[in-house]
Formats: C-alpha cells, sequence, structure tokens
C-alpha cells in the first residue's frame, strides 16, 4: 500500500488531514470510495474541488461508524493476538474473539456517540466466520484500527484521528503496534494474522509532529484477565 502524505508543508498538516485518514480506514481497498468520502468535504471547505460524488457531511460520518463495526473488529483481533503474545499467554483465535467481544461495549460508550444513530442500529460482527471476514476486509488498516481500539479500552482520548490535535499520538500509536506485528514470530496456524510492510497503510507527517513512541507490552486490562481467568478454568 502506499504512503499517504498528510503535510501541508513541512511543519504543519494538510487542514483536511483527520478526514483523509479516517477515509482511509474506512476504504483501504477502494480508492473511488475515499475520494467520494472526501468530495463534500473537500467541497465544503473549499480547499480541494471534488471528483467524485460526494457524500455529505452525515454520509461521511455515517460511513465511518459503520466502517467501525467491522473496522474495530479487524483492529481488536491484531490487537489480542498481540496483548496475549506478549503477556505469555498462547494465542488461540477462540480467545482473541473473547477479548474482541469484551472490548465492544467500553468501545460503543466511548466514541459511539460521534456519529449517527442511525448506524448505531447495526450489529457488531460476533459470529467467528465475520470476524474473520472483518479482519480480512481491513488487514492493511488493522494497526489503525489496533490503535483505536487500545484508545477505548483504556479511555485515552487522545488516541483518536479526526482532530489536528490527537493525529500525531494516534499515528504514533499505530506505528508502534505496526512495528510490534511486524516483529511477532507467526506460526503457519496463524499466517492470516500476519502484516507486511508492502501491504499496510501508512502516512508521512511532518517531521515535528512526529512522536516516537516504544511498545515493549501492551497490558490486559483487569476484565481481560479475568475473561482469561474463566476461559482456563472452562477448559480445565
Amino acid at each position: 500500500m502506499p504512503r499517504f502524505d498528510l503535510r501541508q508543508d513541512k511543519d504543519t498538516f494538510k487542514p483536511l488531514a483527520p478526514f483523509q485518514v479516517l477515509a482511509v480506514m474506512c476504504c483501504p481497498h477502494d480508492r473511488i470510495r475515499r475520494e467520494s468520502m472526501m468530495a463534500h468535504i473537500q467541497a465544503g471547505t473549499g480547499v480541494v474541488g471534488p471528483r467524485r460524488q460526494p457524500l455529505s457531511g452525515k454520509e461521511f460520518r455515517s460511513e465511518v461508524r459503520l466502517s467501525a463495526l467491522k473496522g474495530v473488529i479487524g483492529g481488536g483481533l491484531l490487537l489480542s493476538r498481540l496483548q496475549l503474545h506478549l503477556n505469555d499467554y498462547r494465542f488461540s483465535l477462540d480467545r482473541a474473539m473473547l477479548l474482541v467481544r469484551s472490548l465492544l461495549p467500553k468501545w460503543e460508550r466511548q466514541y459511539g456517540g460521534a456519529w449517527p444513530r442511525d448506524a448505531s442500529l447495526r450489529q457488531w460482527p460476533h459470529s467467528r466466520r465475520k470476524m474473520l471476514q472483518a479482519y480480512d476486509g481491513f488487514r492493511p488498516v488493522a494497526h489503525l484500527w489496533a490503535a483505536l481500539a487500545y484508545g477505548g479500552q483504556y479511555e485515552r482520548q487522545d488516541i483518536w484521528p479526526g482532530s489536528l490535535q490527537t493525529l500525531p499520538v494516534f499515528l504514533s500509536y499505530s506505528e508502534a503496534i505496526l512495528e510490534l506485528a511486524f516483529q511477532v514470530p507467526t506460526p503457519r496456524r496463524e499466517q492470516r494474522f500476519a502484516l507486511t510492510p508492502t501491504e499496510v497503510w501508512r502516512f508521512v507527517i511532518p517531521q515535528k509532529l512526529v512522536e516516537s513512541r516504544t511498545l515493549q507490552a501492551l497490558p490486559l486490562s483487569e476484565d481481560q484477565l479475568k475473561i482469561l481467568n474463566n476461559d482456563h478454568k472452562s477448559h480445565k
């Protein structure tokens, strides 16, 4: 995947950088859909003329919210895989799915109000098949959704792609998660979770706004530890 340049100049973001990041997160494989998402925003601000049939501002938010139903599943599975590995738990898909399902209510409370109510009527993918489909569909941006899921898990309002102020922090966490994903060993049975540098979306930002972040561990929350403990007891 290409690197998306978010720089207005060497020191500042493009004014619409948060919208561009959200469009990539929603449509990692569909350039026309990304351009359609951006068209109304660009036309409304006068920054760039629309290139495709525009969505309204409400439709942009709905697109983000509906994409989030699958995107956060994909990111959550990646995040859970890393958390299990770094905290010395054996990875299993069923175990990771338990952790992701437990994360969704908190994530919904944290960010659900940012988008239209009609989208909240849709259901999160809960079945094994649909969760795997969500990961496959959002695989090139799984690290971005994983950063958002991490922010929701720990109630970090600053790990958020939707503003110029929080975008550097959000991207620093997504990059740190991505670097961990590159380093974690991937047994053959887990190959579908492996990420490679050539397939993922990354962003170029002004050097002065780059925040270097090293995540040597991704701690499990108390709720997650309880889930893992109960899962362990049920398999004895």
